[in-house]
């Protein structure tokens, strides 16, 4: 009789990274895990990545350019008369039914909005924003390459037509500010839809956070140039009209890059190399999202009850609440309480701005970075004991981590809360650096909510990600909307009185998250958003014998070879 010697494990084939054998005891089913690591760069997701980036600073461009438009803009209010120099073609006086008027020649193009139609005017983008429930229940089924084409354009229009049309009536501009948040709506639903066809779930708050990044580049690179070209309003290029020339000559230059060189999945682009592209396919196959044609009806119901998805909403209003000063009325609050000049303005408004980019950037890679090395895995850290399943009727098949994902949010809305809070007590017109700096500050803990509950956003349906998208940032158009009028009812002189009690509202709602997203917040995919059905018993009792018999299979073949190499 020939015994059979024991056979050391087997080894996994050679350029196949962490690959390994799991084989279970019989009650458990024996697999085979095979997984090939691809590196994000260089990559043709790291590229769509890029051009999803540039979008975005095209969208920031064309939308926070108004924040430091409106302060060289509008004509404020002066007893005092000005003459005209004499080398100057601007004419001294307005004549009408009731007299002579003094204009001075640097507000011959500016216009004379209250502050309740400035509200209005700052508040349109997010009426055109509400246009995101429809679009981003779309999102999913639609082309992301031509959604967003449709946004650039939009944007493109928008501001080219506002400097024609801004001193005829001001609800002219109003509607085109609205045609540019149409575009907004159309741009964000699309994008988050697109993040989950290229991206893994493992790399996708790295990809959320470079690519909405784009946003805070996009401030970063037009607040320093509307500050100059504000400054130069005397000769005919600068003024705030060539602000919006300068958006709009952005968005096409975009638009160009974006027809030419994107793709909506990676199937369809024409650098995709075939390792990547199956790699990305594998990861998102083990989802299954299914194809975006096979998804049927959303589950409309599950959805708009689902708790996770609530709490998120709310979180990410809370969140976007104090940012409208932090993003849109930043250089009034620096012209009205710390009265800088307009080129100063410019310049430092970006600074928060650019403290906001760094701190999710840096923050979004560091999420990505421990859940790839399984440190943290999604909302989580570390796989819950045996004995917490059966204390919560935890299923077996399911994975279920400790939250850890609500420490992000926890930092950053403590920080941002108690730094907004804290700045109109260091507000001064003499010393103004205490006050920037805290704002910088409040910024970089506002950076933490990208792979807190805007990364949740998108990991709790990832099959629906563009109808999540659509109804959370319509939710914070809505609020939005309310918290520009208000802010700007508030403001009707700009005293520093009426800009404490516009922060401290924005404190108390940016702290409120504390409290629900630590308790309830998730990023844990849910039930409804998954094709994955509940493990039958009898068919884990055929694949545990299917499994045995191949491994067995496998053992006896390598055995034989073994022999037939030693008798050789």
């Amino acid at each position: 009789m020939v015994r059979i010697a024991p056979l050391s494990p087997i080894k996994p084939p050679e350029g196949i990274k962490d690959a390994f054998y799991d084989v279970r005891e019989q009650k458990d089913v024996e697999r085979v895990i095979l997984s090939e690591s691809s590196k994000i760069f260089p990559s043709a997701r790291f590229f769509m990545a890029c051009l999803m980036c540039m979008c975005f600073i095209s969208l920031s461009v064309a939308t926070s350019n108004l924040s430091l438009s409106m302060v060289c803009m509008v004509r404020k209010t002066s007893n005092n008369t000005m003459e005209r120099p004499e080398n100057s073609s601007c004419p001294r006086k307005y004549v009408d039914e009731d007299g002579v008027s003094v204009v001075p020649c640097s507000e011959a193009n500016k216009v004379d909005w209250s502050p309740t139609e400035q509200g209005f005017v700052f508040a349109a983008q997010n009426f055109g924003s509400l246009t995101m429930l429809l679009t981003g229940s779309h999102a999913d089924k639609l082309n992301g390459k031509w959604c967003i084409t449709i946004a650039l354009v939009l944007l493109c229009f928008s501001n080219a037509m506002i400097p024609v049309v801004a001193t005829a009536s001001v609800w002219w501009v109003f509607a085109f500010r609205v045609l540019a948040g149409v575009g907004d709506s159309f741009l964000f639903p699309s994008a988050s839809s697109m993040i989950s066809r290229w991206f893994p779930p493992k790399e996708r708050p790295f990809a959320i956070g470079f690519v909405t990044g784009g946003r805070q580049i996009g401030s970063l690179l037009i607040l320093p140039v509307a500050g100059v070209l504000c400054s130069n309003s005397s000769n005919g290029f600068g003024g705030w009209p060539a602000i919006f020339h300068l958006s709009a000559i952005i968005a096409v230059v975009v638009l160009l890059i974006w027809l030419i060189a994107s793709a909506d999945k990676p199937s369809k682009h024409c650098c995709v190399r075939v390792k990547e592209e199956e790699y990305i396919s594998r990861k998102i196959e083990e989802e299954s999202l299914g194809k975006r044609t096979e998804r049927g009806r959303p589950p409309w119901k599950d959805i708009l009850t689902s708790r996770p998805l609530i709490v998120s909403v709310f979180a990410l209003v809370c969140h976007e609440y104090p940012l409208v000063i932090m993003l849109q009325l930043l250089p009034k609050y620096f012209s009205d309480v710390l009265l800088l000049s307009s080129t100063t303005n410019g310049l430092i408004s970006a600074l928060p701005i650019a403290v906001l980019w760094l701190s999710k950037t840096l923050s979004s890679s560091l999420a990505s970075l421990l859940t790839a090395n399984q440190k943290m895995s999604k909302t989580n850290s570390c796989k819950v004991p045996s004995s917490y399943r059966t204390l919560y009727s935890i299923p077996s098949y399911r994975t279920l981590y400790i939250p850890y994902l609500q420490l992000f949010n926890f930092v950053a809305s403590l920080g941002l809360g108690v730094c907004v809070g804290v700045t109109p007590f260091l507000a001064s017109a003499s010393d103004p650096a205490p006050a920037i700096v805290v704002l910088c500050l409040a910024n970089a803990f506002a950076g933490l909510h990208t792979p807190g509950v805007q990364t949740a956003l998108i990991q709790l349906a990832p099959a629906f990600s563009g109808i999540v998208t659509g109804i959370s940032f319509s939710v914070v158009a809505l609020f939005s909307i309310i918290n520009k009028l208000f802010s700007n009812t508030i403001l009707s002189t700009g005293s520093t009185d009426e800009w404490f009690i516009v922060f401290e509202i924005s404190a108390v709602v940016a702290l409120l998250p504390i409290v629900f997203f630590t308790l309830w917040g998730s990023a844990e995919r849910q039930a409804w958003a998954s094709k994955e059905k509940k493990p039958d018993p009898d068919a884990k009792s055929e694949t545990l014998s299917e499994n045995t018999t191949i491994v067995a299979l496998a053992k006896l073949s390598m055995y034989l070879s073994h022999q037939v190499a030693a008798k050789q």
